[in-house]
């Protein structure tokens, strides 16, 4: 193995050192040496750089009873932002996210998709809008992220395939030409995804389901998603539930995208708001037609669990209106259905975040800014 250079070795510890304050919240230049074998006079020297670079700062001092209080450091969470943005057919949602991946301002948009110049320029026009609002420094930005329903290109840049929006061939650059900042198309589905694994990093294999107003998915494998070749790993929304089934939009029959998707489960005057209140209330309609909804998605769930044996993810819009007994109820029903009934339940809620498309399109930015620090 070829030996680092010194400057090699120089990034390495200004690395590590950074990383280290990022995972203790708070630590002392003492307690950064000896847990990184570094001496005391090479972490004063990289705590002073990053100081320097705004990226750190001094957060007060270790509580003692003896001596001198050492200082404690903590990273900068505002040193850099990324901003999410979701794309729907009737509205856009706008997020900031900063180093902790956490959502420091949203706004809602409610605005019509075309695929027209005056639309990209609108969307372009709200983006800049809610940064000068927030009073964001463009210099700290690292990046715009856009959660939208369809295939995007292995590299980000180009939409592949849309049959919800049409938005098919169009590029990063439609929106990079007004912003003037790195853009990135992702599928909402695995933004979604991204931000259930940052909150819960603990998660290896599973599979996400977001069950959006339609429904999309994500396979997960060692904490990472896979997006397979062509980057259609994941969209489980268009496996065959009820064959010569409802139409789907992609013009194929049966599936479950007709069946476990927000749109299957409401009526065109409704929304999950509503829907849910009526449910709640006893409305015998609702009732039924929720229960209906959850035997489709049973029978959905159990296809999958019996392709991959694996921890199942119920997210997206209408996961958090789900409750306790809605989980033993599937849990219960596939149970019914499937050829290995198991007690251990295998689902799992989603994180319960309701802009987690657009915070999980910014975590591509952030993920990417900490891995090359």
């Amino acid at each position: 193995m070829d030996k680092l250079s010194l400057t090699d070795i120089k990034k390495k510890n200004y690395a590590d050192i950074y990383h280290f304050i990022y995972k203790n919240k708070k630590i002392s230049k003492q307690a950064i040496a000896q847990g990184l074998g570094i001496s005391l006079p090479t972490v004063n020297q990289h705590l002073n750089a990053l100081l320097q670079n705004g990226l750190i700062e001094k957060s007060g001092r270790l509580q003692s009873q003896v001596g001198r209080k050492a200082t404690l450091y903590s990273i900068l969470p505002q040193a850099h932002t990324a901003i999410g943005v979701e794309i729907l057919r009737d509205r856009i949602v706008i997020a900031a996210v900063n180093l902790l991946g956490e959502e420091t301002a949203s706004r809602r948009f409610h605005l019509e998709f075309k695929n027209a110049k005056e639309y990209f320029s609108c969307v372009s026009g709200y983006i800049l809008e809610f940064i000068e609002d927030i009073r964001l420094p463009r210099q700290t930005i690292l990046g715009v992220g856009f959660g939208i329903q369809g295939l995007v290109s292995s590299d980000g840049t180009r939409m592949m395939y849309s049959r919800i929006l049409d938005t098919d061939g169009i590029t990063t650059q439609t929106f990079e030409n007004h912003l003037n900042l790195p853009c990135l198309f992702i599928h909402d589905s695995e933004c979604a995804a991204e931000n259930t694994l940052w909150h819960f990093p603990e998660i290896q294999d599973s599979i996400y389901l977001s069950l959006g107003r339609h429904l999309g998915g994500a396979i997960i494998v060692q904490g990472k998603i896979q997006r397979g070749r062509t980057g259609k790993s994941g969209t489980m929304e268009h496996m065959t539930l009820f064959p010569n089934g409802k139409k789907c939009y992609c013009g194929q029959l049966g599936c479950a995208e007709c069946y476990c998707s927000a749109e299957a489960l409401l009526q065109p005057s409704e929304t999950l708001r509503t829907f849910f209140q009526k449910k709640n209330a006893g409305d015998e309609a609702c009732v039924q037609r929720w229960r209906q909804y959850l035997d489709c998605l049973a029978m959905f769930v159990n296809n999958l669990h019996l392709v991959i044996e694996c921890a199942i993810i119920l997210g997206g819009h209408l996961a958090p209106y789900m409750q306790e007994a809605d989980f033993q109820y599937l849990h219960e029903k596939i149970q019914t259905l499937t050829a290995f009934p198991e007690e251990e339940p295998f689902l799992l809620p989603g994180a319960p975040y309701p802009n987690s498309v657009a915070v999980g399109s910014a975590l591509q930015f952030i993920q990417a800014f900490l891995e090359r620090i």
